[in-house]
């Protein structure tokens, strides 16, 4: 069942602090000079530039970025962060060309890594910049919106459906497969072998599958049964406790977790494996406590009995 109770009201956190601003004006700064940081490297050090690019691709030629990387991203990051900071009318809209600049590098380097099997290195590091300045995006939100990192967002099920669908296609792409081959690739760089088993490929594709569904149940039911997504900046304004929701707290990070093992098995990868494992405990520690908080806040006595009734992680008898 769901609880058709909905608390338009955002939370306190949301609603008073200045966090969001905070985050996002810190994270561009991080960006830009970590970037800048990376294209010393590059300089300092020419032989690491073999780490970033094919072998195919002439000696030297990553370089040939340099000023791109230094007017789009590096001055760009640090522009949106001042302009974040003084909270300046034109902060929304360079934050979100800042997000979309990101991409097209970073979908050249996944293209190239596609094409050539090689610089997953590359491709990894851009998909991570590529989707946290996209997050700082939308935790700043647009013109009409206040910075936040918890935005209820009302919306039918048909339009949340889609928008699931979207962001499940990103994440998945992000964390399940450019993420993984990335590490793969520096684990090899490393001399760390990968590991091979008898029916390692059937029975880690199975585990994957299994989890898969799970995660888009749950995402599916997100959307329909809560008229919102589960991205934060887009949440549901209803509290959803059907489908797999009856069983776990949040059957989506259990289900990503899972994802990320049966990847690295599949790959042969401890490193993947405990990329997955750290995963865990990043949300477990940061992200679930101010999930909770806000879950607290805006459904109260709701919430407090669901929370007392079905466990965060090991499933349940269904709650009611």
């Amino acid at each position: 069942m769901t609880n058709r109770h909905a608390q338009q009201t955002p939370s306190n956190e949301t609603a008073t602090s200045d966090t969001p601003v905070r985050i996002v004006s810190a994270y561009l700064a991080v960006q830009a000079f970590g970037t800048l940081a990376w294209w010393v490297l590059l300089f300092a050090i020419p032989s690491s530039i073999d780490w970033f690019q094919p072998k195919v691709w002439p000696d030297g030629a990553l370089l040939s970025f340099w000023m791109a990387d230094f007017v789009l991203i590096i001055a760009g990051s640090l522009l949106a962060a001042i302009c974040v900071w003084r909270r300046a009318s034109s902060a929304a809209t360079l934050v979100w060309v800042l997000a979309a600049v990101t991409w097209y590098p970073t979908l050249v380097c996944i293209a190239t890594s596609l094409q050539t099997g090689e610089a997953w290195i590359a491709s990894a590091m851009m998909v991570c910049m590529a989707g946290l300045s996209l997050s700082m995006a939308t935790i700043h939100g647009n013109t009409s919106q206040s910075p936040a990192t918890i935005r209820v967002a009302s919306m039918s099920p048909a339009v949340a459906t889609a928008l699931t669908l979207g962001q499940t296609v990103i994440f998945w792409g992000t964390f399940l497969w450019v993420l993984p081959m990335g590490i793969v690739e520096l684990q090899l760089r490393l001399g760390w072998q990968v590991f091979q088993h008898p029916l390692q490929s059937p029975l880690s594709g199975g585990l994957f599958l299994v989890a898969s569904s799970l995660g888009l149940w749950s995402g599916i039911t997100m959307a329909i049964r809560g008229d919102g997504t589960p991205l934060p900046t887009a949440t549901a304004p209803r509290l959803v406790i059907a489908g797999p929701y009856r069983y776990v707290r949040n059957p989506m990070a259990l289900a990503g977790i899972v994802q990320g093992i049966a990847v690295g098995w599949f790959l042969g990868s401890l490193p993947v494996i405990a990329y997955a494992l750290c995963g865990a405990v990043v949300w477990h520690v940061f992200v679930r406590p101010v999930e909770e908080r806000d879950l607290q806040f805006r459904f109260g006595e709701d919430y407090h009995r669901y929370q007392k009734h079905v466990r965060l992680w090991i499933p349940t008898v269904p709650f009611s």
